[in-house]
């Protein structure tokens, strides 16, 4: 067993598989952690070890770094799985580990943001938005607590829906690692991913500083990755949009826009966003850029990290209006051409365990600052991170090309 071993908490699981085999990994997973499931159905790890001896026992993974990948699973719940990373870190820790990760893309329990007795939040503006939360867990807290307690010593996710927040949070819950100057929370940023893929792709014209190019930002909380996105292309001459949201209920939203979006007309609009869960918010920005006589784009694409596929969500994104989906793997059942149902025709999924590979030996074992490792500079190079999946049934499967460019 080497220095850094990497495990999962579910069993083949694909996405840690391939993290696993990008990091050069020698030993398949299923050989270094046995996951037992009792008759009882209790959950017990073990770390599969060199023969015990009365030395090495309780210390067989003395002074060795864990990496827990953990994703969703169409198997398992998400409560089942966090359990799952509790008992794998404690007993990672109890076997002598000296460092515990847990890589988790799409981090369990973020959404759950507040606790009743929050006041410093963003979302957090008068009675009626602290009223919501009463009576309801502080689980994202409780999540990092527990994380916490069971030995894990650094999260990485990637692209949170709320990373200041978060890092609150953590900041929080690893106070003492802070004043040690330790890190202990990563948001990796995917921006330059995304920048390169655009630029790559052929899917929008980007010759003359992307004067045919347009980035929309579905609400406030999508500016900034949408900014950084058009800041990583280079493409001085494209536009970048915001449209307002308000949430009224999980489905009940209302979007003003401004006469701003006439610079979008003729353009290739690249709608850009963390997440989409019910797709009925993005259904609505599509049906409005498309119908609205301001605008009236060429191409619609949508761009999320995280896809909840669902009945909804293929339905709602079925839209003619839209173009292309794009998104990532960080929820690896989008790739079951299944799940992709009707929309197999316009999916095009950007697979990143190459990447976060990549992440765990430059951030995690050399130290790399993320924000400044996989800044606008990483760009030209993020090209050998990721790959790009396409269903036979996507048209673009045999037209797709990659076109050399230049950053700008």
């Amino acid at each position: 067993m080497t220095d850094s071993v990497i495990v999962s908490n579910v069993g083949d699981a694909s996405f840690a598989i391939s993290v696993a085999f990008n990091k050069q990994q020698e030993e398949d997973i299923q050989d270094l952690i046995s996951l037992k499931t009792f008759a009882n159905n209790e959950f017990c790890p073990r770390f599969l070890m060199d023969e015990a001896t009365k030395e090495n026992i309780g210390y067989g993974l003395k002074g060795k770094s864990i990496y827990i990948i953990s994703t969703a699973s169409p198997h398992y719940s998400r409560n089942e799985l966090a359990m799952r990373n509790f008992l794998i870190a404690s007993a990672a820790k109890e076997n002598g580990a000296e460092f515990v990760a847990l890589i988790e893309p799409d981090l369990f329990y973020s959404a759950q943001d507040r606790g009743p007795r929050t006041v410093s939040h963003p979302q957090i503006t008068d009675f009626d938005s602290r009223k919501k939360f009463a009576g309801q867990a502080w689980s994202a807290r409780l999540y990092a607590q527990l994380l916490r307690k069971s030995g894990v010593d650094l999260v990485m996710t990637v692209h949170n829906h709320k990373p200041q927040v978060m890092d609150k949070i953590y900041r929080e819950v690893y106070r003492d690692y802070e004043e040690q100057g330790r890190k202990y929370f990563i948001n990796l940023d995917i921006s330059h991913l995304i920048a390169n893929y655009i630029l790559r792709s052929g899917l929008a014209r980007t010759e003359n500083g992307g004067e045919y190019v347009g980035f929309v930002a579905p609400d406030s909380g999508a500016v900034e990755f949408a900014s950084r996105v058009r800041e990583f292309t280079g493409l001085k001459n494209s536009v970048l949009i915001n449209i307002e949201k308000t949430r009224y209920g999980q489905r009940d939203v209302e979007l003003n826009i401004s006469e701003d979006v006439a610079l979008l007309r003729g353009r290739d609009v690249f709608i850009l966003d963390d997440m989409v869960r019910t797709g009925g918010t993005i259904a609505a920005t599509v049906k409005l850029l498309a119908e609205n006589e301001l605008s009236r784009p060429e191409n619609i694409f949508f761009y999320c990290t995280h896809t909840y596929i669902s009945a909804e969500g293929r339905a709602n994104l079925n839209s003619p209006d839209l173009s292309q989906f794009i998104t990532t793997n960080t929820i690896p059942n989008i790739l079951n051409r299944d799940d992709q149902g009707r929309l197999r025709k316009k999916t095009m999924v950007i697979k990143i365990e190459k990447w976060i590979a990549n992440a765990i030996i430059q951030c995690l074992e050399h130290g790399h600052d993320p924000d400044e490792f996989y800044g606008k500079s990483s760009v030209p190079l993020a090209g050998n991170w990721y790959e790009v999946d396409l269903s036979s049934k996507n048209p673009r499967r045999q037209n797709t090309r990659f076109v050399q460019y230049e950053l700008i």
